[in-house]
């Protein structure tokens, strides 16, 4: 993580410590859940890209002589609305993902899940909490000051459709339905009668929804924020596609376990997969050449980044 990274984690992290009710706030123990499900978080990605697609797009709109008073860091303020939003939605989804009743894990980060340390119930709630809460941020008085009505109402929509049925929801319901169609006794390898392509198609299907449509629609909020242009809105979403779906190759390299759920490194071996990720990176940022090195610079650096690892 560089200077910038690290620097806008620690703003993001304010920003969502001001959002999130206190734990002293009645229900103190809903709260303290809530609070436990965000911090510490991991790298922050998703919001990151949202200010680093801000950047991209506000410094192009400043060259072109429409910019904002106080440059970079006023094009910041604007798009941490959807920092904010962005990643109480990814946080509510860890918690509802760790479920029993979904992927049953017991930690995430190194320390228990929310349903290990709060109970099911609480952490269901928790989960049920944060997403309003990132539509409030999203939709609030200070959200509409910065941004502008329109572009807040249109941050809303990006988000409400990459979270529901049709994105993140819709993918977890596919891997859902994956899983219990490996675990049944007659379902052999799980492979059979499906050609390499096939396999990899439906792999790249539930990445892009389950994991790139939170992604993709992070990148667009921040854009939207920054009043980017139709063209430059399409480069960024380009971008953001692509870099959805290599952040998932590189999370399914970090976890090769062969748990029976197919991932990139079970449809294209490790190699292969590795490979693909690289190719995915790079047409990333071959997406942004509508902008210039130094106003995609914070894009560049995270697409860069992310064949090291991801959290």
């Amino acid at each position: 993580m560089n200077e910038w990274a690290r620097r806008m984690k620690c703003l993001v992290d304010e920003a969502l410590d001001r959002a999130l009710p206190p734990e002293s706030a009645p229900p103190e123990a809903l709260h303290k859940a809530m609070r436990y499900a965000v911090f510490p978080g991991g790298k922050r990605v998703r919001p990151l890209l949202a200010l680093a697609a801000a950047l991209a797009a506000g410094r192009r709109r400043c060259a072109a002589g429409g910019g904002f008073d106080g440059g970079d860091q006023a094009i910041m303020r604007r798009a941490m609305p959807c920092a904010v939003a962005v990643e109480l939605v990814h946080s509510y989804s860890l918690i509802h993902d760790d479920l029993p009743a979904m992927d049953d894990d017991d930690f995430r980060r190194g320390r228990p899940t929310v349903h290990r340390a709060f109970g099911e119930a609480l952490a269901i709630l928790a989960g049920d909490a944060l997403l309003p809460l990132a539509f409030e941020v999203l939709s609030g008085e200070e959200a509409r000051r910065l941004m502008g009505f329109e572009a807040a109402a249109s941050a809303v929509w990006e988000l409400a459709r990459a979270s529901g049925s049709l994105g993140m929801a819709g993918g977890q319901a596919i891997d859902v339905a994956a899983a219990e169609r490996m675990n049944r006794p007659d379902a052999g390898d799980g492979g059979s009668g499906r050609s390499d392509g096939t396999r990899l198609h439906e792999v790249e299907r539930l990445a892009d929804l389950k994991t790139g449509a939170l992604i993709r629609a992070a990148v667009r909020c921040g854009a939207i924020a920054a009043g980017a242009r139709p063209d430059e809105l399409d480069a960024l979403t380009r971008y953001g596609e692509l870099f959805g779906r290599a952040f998932q190759v590189f999370d399914d390299l970090d976890d090769v376990a062969d748990d029976g759920i197919e991932t990139f490194p079970h449809a294209m071996g490790v190699a292969g997969a590795r490979q693909y990720g690289e190719r995915l990176l790079a047409e990333a940022e071959e997406a942004l050449s509508l902008f210039t090195a130094s106003e995609a610079a914070e894009l560049h650096a995270l697409t860069r980044a992310l064949g090291g690892g991801v959290a």
